[in-house]
């Protein structure tokens, strides 16, 4: 056993072909890969509804610009026959299934996306030129062969036409309802395409771009549904309640909508980390030295790093959870203290105001928290404490 130990530990390198099959790495990517499609699937959920007066005024399928594709892509139907198939866009599908043939679609960008990354200049130059001569030739090819078939039937004339029959502009913007539907799906699909292109092509700048941009959007839903705003211009989109309502979940420290909120945060943070994680352990792995990406101690050493990464990552993710679902609730429980110490009247009329629901109070009651932590430090020996807490799962690696 001890002999095959040995040549294991000897045919492991750091070397990135055989790093990309390291379960741990895997586990990682795989995690980063996961939180990014159910990132997708919450904030489609919670920021792509229309409100429920846009939707009397106009239709259930009219648009709206929440983070939603198929109601766009409806609504460019009813305009004209869309060149995708519907069941690659997820048109007359909700839910979940909506979603699948545009991730299909993600899937084969990304992979070549990578194969063109990974090629020569020359070929890169080649394929652009291929992509362009196409594109051009849609273009004008059309354009120019209905121009010569009206011409033989009607005579010559100008292909701009006040008859229909005879005016062929039309042809020359016949692209444009390709680019149309993949404007309306990236709007959506963009940050899968960069996070999936940051996890497994080893990109930090697109994970942080993929976050970045649903920082963004979860901005810009904010603002248009603030109510001054809604008041002077209405874009339909549903407000978020401004009550986050009493804690039902998790012991009553969380009710429903703070639980959908804290998923979103959970699953890019889970996302973020995981996905830079696996790239930086391979890019210290590929500043090593080439003698020491094959020799045994130093493969040992990293797979000790990883592996406690891995561990940390769940420890931190918990407790990052934990936390905010106590900072969400402390209002309640500093107000339960004092009505225990005090058992007056005002803690109970306190305790039922609705400003401590509004949202104002509970960043205000995540405030009030962080200053209790912060002041417990003085009483609380937190590095004796994670001190401890390290050691008990070192003990339970060994």
């Amino acid at each position: 056993m001890e002999l095959g130990k040995k040549e294991q530990e000897v045919s492991e390198t750091l070397h990135i072909p055989a790093l990309r099959r390291k379960w741990q790495i895997l586990v990682l990517q795989i995690t980063s890969t996961a939180s990014l499609l159910l990132l997708l699937k919450r904030m489609s959920e919670i920021y792509g509804q229309c409100s429920d007066q846009f939707i009397i005024d106009h239709s259930e399928n009219s648009w709206c610009p929440s983070y939603e594709h198929t109601r766009g892509l409806m609504w460019l139907r009813n305009q004209d026959e869309l060149l995708i198939p519907d069941v690659m866009l997820g048109v007359n599908q909700t839910g979940t299934m909506s979603l699948l043939g545009p991730l299909l679609m993600c899937v084969v960008g990304v992979v070549a996306i990578d194969r063109f990354w990974a090629s020569s200049n020359e070929i890169q130059t080649r394929i652009k030129q291929g992509v362009a001569a196409v594109f051009g030739a849609w273009i004008i090819i059309p354009f120019i062969f209905s121009w010569l078939v009206s011409t033989i039937s009607n005579g010559f004339h100008f292909p701009w036409n006040s008859n229909d029959s005879m005016n062929h502009m039309g042809e020359l913007f016949s692209p444009m309802g390709l680019v149309l539907e993949l404007v309306f799906l990236g709007v959506v699909f963009a940050p899968i395409i960069a996070g999936l292109v940051g996890i497994w092509g080893l990109s930090k700048r697109a994970i942080t771009w993929a976050v970045g941009y649903y920082i963004v959007v979860i901005a810009f839903h904010s603002i248009l549904t603030f109510e001054p705003i809604v008041s002077e211009v209405d874009v339909g989109l549903r407000a978020l309640p401004t009550q986050i309502g009493e804690g039902t979940l998790f012991w009553g420290l969380v009710s429903p909508l703070a639980r959908s909120l804290l998923e979103v945060s959970i699953l890019m943070l889970l996302f973020l980390e995981s996905g830079t994680a696996a790239i930086g352990h391979m890019e210290y792995a590929v500043s090593l030295p080439e003698e020491s990406k094959r020799d045994p101690e130093f493969v040992r050493q990293f797979n000790n790093v990883v592996n406690s990464h891995l561990i940390q990552l769940g420890v931190v993710v918990t407790l990052v959870a934990i936390t905010t679902a106590m900072a969400l609730a402390f209002d309640d429980l500093m107000i339960s203290i004092v009505g225990i110490l005090e058992g007056t009247q005002w803690t109970g009329q306190v305790k039922e105001s609705l400003e401590l629901q509004m949202t104002y109070g509970k960043v205000i009651s995540a405030g009030l928290f962080i200053m209790a932590v912060a002041g417990l430090r003085f009483v609380v020996p937190w590095q004796t404490v994670s001190g401890y807490i390290e050691s008990g799962i070192s003990r339970m690696r060994s």
